[in-house]
Protein backbone atom coordinates (compact mmCIF):
# COMPACT_ATOMS: atom_id res chain seq x y z
CA UNK A 1 0.00 0.00 0.00
CA UNK A 2 1.27 3.44 -0.87
CA UNK A 3 -0.04 6.94 -1.45
CA UNK A 4 0.38 8.01 -5.08
CA UNK A 5 -0.79 11.62 -4.75
CA UNK A 6 -3.18 14.09 -3.17
CA UNK A 7 -5.52 15.77 -5.67
CA UNK A 8 -7.64 18.90 -5.25
CA UNK A 9 -5.96 19.98 -2.02
CA UNK A 10 -7.88 22.89 -0.49
CA UNK A 11 -7.01 24.80 2.65
CA UNK A 12 -9.85 25.84 4.93
CA UNK A 13 -9.47 29.03 6.95
CA UNK A 14 -9.59 28.20 10.64
CA UNK A 15 -8.39 31.40 12.27
CA UNK A 16 -5.49 29.94 14.24
CA UNK A 17 -2.02 30.37 12.76
CA UNK A 18 -0.70 27.12 14.29
CA UNK A 19 -3.50 24.91 12.93
CA UNK A 20 -4.13 24.30 9.23
CA UNK A 21 -7.19 22.40 7.99
CA UNK A 22 -7.20 20.77 4.54
CA UNK A 23 -9.43 18.61 2.37
CA UNK A 24 -8.23 16.54 -0.57
CA UNK A 25 -8.71 13.40 -2.61
CA UNK A 26 -6.10 10.75 -1.86
CA UNK A 27 -5.08 8.35 -4.61
CA UNK A 28 -4.05 5.10 -2.94
CA UNK A 29 -2.42 2.10 -4.57
CA UNK A 30 -3.61 -1.00 -2.78
CA UNK A 31 -2.58 -4.59 -3.46
CA UNK A 32 -4.60 -5.06 -6.65
CA UNK A 33 -6.39 -1.77 -7.24
CA UNK A 34 -6.08 1.99 -7.14
CA UNK A 35 -8.63 3.83 -4.99
CA UNK A 36 -9.56 7.52 -4.73
CA UNK A 37 -10.81 8.49 -1.29
CA UNK A 38 -11.85 11.90 0.08
CA UNK A 39 -9.76 12.83 3.12
CA UNK A 40 -9.53 15.71 5.54
CA UNK A 41 -6.44 16.43 7.58
CA UNK A 42 -5.15 18.89 10.12
CA UNK A 43 -1.54 19.96 10.58
CA UNK A 44 -1.01 21.42 14.04
CA UNK A 45 2.30 22.94 15.11
CA UNK A 46 3.19 22.73 18.80
CA UNK A 47 4.95 25.60 20.65
CA UNK A 48 8.20 23.64 20.21
CA UNK A 49 7.76 23.51 16.41
CA UNK A 50 6.76 19.83 16.22
CA UNK A 51 4.09 19.16 13.60
CA UNK A 52 1.30 16.71 14.34
CA UNK A 53 -0.98 15.42 11.58
CA UNK A 54 -4.51 14.13 12.12
CA UNK A 55 -6.09 12.34 9.13
CA UNK A 56 -9.73 11.37 8.59
CA UNK A 57 -10.70 9.19 5.64
CA UNK A 58 -14.28 9.58 4.41
CA UNK A 59 -16.54 6.70 5.40
CA UNK A 60 -18.42 6.92 2.10
CA UNK A 61 -15.51 5.27 0.26
CA UNK A 62 -14.93 1.62 1.11
CA UNK A 63 -11.26 0.66 1.24
CA UNK A 64 -10.42 -3.03 1.35
CA UNK A 65 -7.32 -2.53 3.42
CA UNK A 66 -6.60 -2.02 7.15
CA UNK A 67 -7.05 1.65 8.07
CA UNK A 68 -4.08 2.00 10.43
CA UNK A 69 -1.45 1.51 7.69
CA UNK A 70 -3.48 3.77 5.36
CA UNK A 71 -3.52 6.60 7.92
CA UNK A 72 0.17 6.09 8.72
CA UNK A 73 1.12 6.31 5.03
CA UNK A 74 -1.07 9.38 4.53
CA UNK A 75 0.51 11.14 7.53
CA UNK A 76 4.02 10.48 6.22
CA UNK A 77 3.04 11.65 2.71
CA UNK A 78 1.39 14.82 4.06
CA UNK A 79 4.40 15.72 6.23
CA UNK A 80 6.70 15.21 3.24
CA UNK A 81 4.52 17.48 1.06
CA UNK A 82 4.45 20.09 3.83
CA UNK A 83 8.23 20.05 4.27
CA UNK A 84 8.68 20.49 0.51
CA UNK A 85 6.21 23.42 0.48
CA UNK A 86 3.75 21.69 -1.86
CA UNK A 87 0.65 22.35 0.26
CA UNK A 88 -1.37 25.53 -0.31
Amino acid sequence: MRVLELQSVKREDFGLYYRQNYTAIAVLELVKTTVQAPVSFIIETSPLGIKEVTVKVSKETYIEYPMIPVRKSLKAFILEMDSQGKLP
